[in-house]
């Protein structure tokens, strides 16, 4: 599959959508190699990655669960915990997605983040390239002191979600786009 075709084909397919099959280490390996060769503002290489397969998987639940009640205890019967720990063990591997920014006066935060989000773009086309499904979460799950913590982020690195991985349970989604045509201002300097 060339490129363009990944660029065309890439899907979001949620972790319900994918089956349990292990990733071979090597593919994993080789998707963060991809991702490592995004563009980044001055080489500042922002990207952080955190792999959880087996038991870890489960922790980084339990973290995205206290994220998202804000550290409140969260019952054993309710409907959020089972939402958040499915998907987290239903995927083969769950990646937490870091950016840690520089700190050189030259360098804009969100040059950081926009990097990280284009390594992360690197990392879901290979996948889908290899027949990999992914899907980034985030939201207040992912952005609080609980994921934080659990991560062993310091001060200055931030949780931007999470990147579930794995083969996909059924059919390959389709969807469309309206015309490029719609969305591009072309102008050539006579007007």
């Amino acid at each position: 599959m060339n490129v363009f075709e990944a660029v065309r084909l890439r899907r979001s397919v949620k972790p319900e959508a994918m089956r349990p099959d292990p990733i071979p280490r090597e593919t994993l390996e080789a998707l963060l190699e991809a991702a490592n060769w995004a563009p980044s503002h001055g080489l500042t290489e922002p990207w952080r990655f955190v792999v959880c397969t087996g038991d870890a998987k489960r922790e980084l639940g339990l973290a995205l669960l206290a994220g998202s009640t804000g550290g409140e205890p969260v019952a054993d019967d309710d409907p959020r915990r089972a939402k958040i720990m499915k998907k987290v063990e239903t995927a083969p591997v769950v990646v937490a997605l870091i950016c840690e920014p520089s700190t050189a006066a030259n360098i804009f935060e969100h040059e950081e983040i926009a990097s990280v989000a284009m390594a992360v773009q690197n990392l879901h086309l290979c996948a889908r390239s290899l027949g990999l499904a992914a899907f980034w979460s985030s939201g207040k799950k992912a952005f609080g002191p609980e994921v934080a913590r659990f991560l062993n982020l310091t001060p200055a690195q931030r949780c931007l979600g999470v990147l579930y991985l794995g083969y996909p349970a059924g059919e390959w989604p389709t969807s469309k786009r309206r015309p490029v045509s719609e969305k591009v201002t072309w102008r050539d300097g006579s007007a």
